[in-house]
């Protein structure tokens, strides 16, 4: 475990703070596309709609791989170190974004099973999209332990 200064936990309390929020906002709003989908009720499928769910549940599968592999790779070692540069808050903000741009990629999921079951009327694309795009918001949370090794590695290799 790495000693994490007072000065950077200071500027780390509030970017976290605002990317649990955002987050937050996040899951909130998948919440709401499954509860408008309960509540509104389609017209009539779309012809043919029932030869969608292979390419549609294959796809969001891709969909999904893609948001976790642009977090591994957007978090690593080396792009944070990069943004080391310019200091504490340019790797924050780093942070943050990736943050943001992860969830908002999770959040098309969950828009995605809204249009799918408007277009066929089956509840089963809101709900099921809805709970991976629910997955992906909680493995796109911020960890704050993350935040401070990531932080205290950047600011060892802009030392070095």
């Amino acid at each position: 475990m790495r000693y994490v200064s007072v000065e950077h936990q200071k500027a780390i309390a509030p970017r976290y703070r605002q990317a649990a929020i955002i987050i937050g906002g996040f899951i909130a709003s998948v919440l709401l596309y499954m509860a408008i989908a309960r509540v509104i009720t389609p017209g009539e499928p779309e012809p043919g709609s029932e030869k969608w769910q292979q390419p549609i549940y294959s796809g969001v599968l891709v969909l999904g791989l893609i948001v976790v592999v642009l977090r591994r790779l957007l978090m690593t070692q080396s792009v944070m170190n990069r943004a080391a540069a310019g200091g504490a808050n340019t790797v924050l903000r780093k942070l943050l974004t990736v943050t943001i741009v992860i969830a908002a990629a999770a959040e098309v999921i969950a828009i995605l099973g809204l249009i799918f079951y408007l277009l066929t009327a089956d509840y089963q694309y809101s709900w099921r999209l809805g709970v991976i795009s629910l997955l992906l918001l909680v493995y796109a949370f911020p960890r704050r332990g993350e935040w401070e090794r990531i932080l205290t590695s950047s600011a060892e290799a802009q030392k070095r």
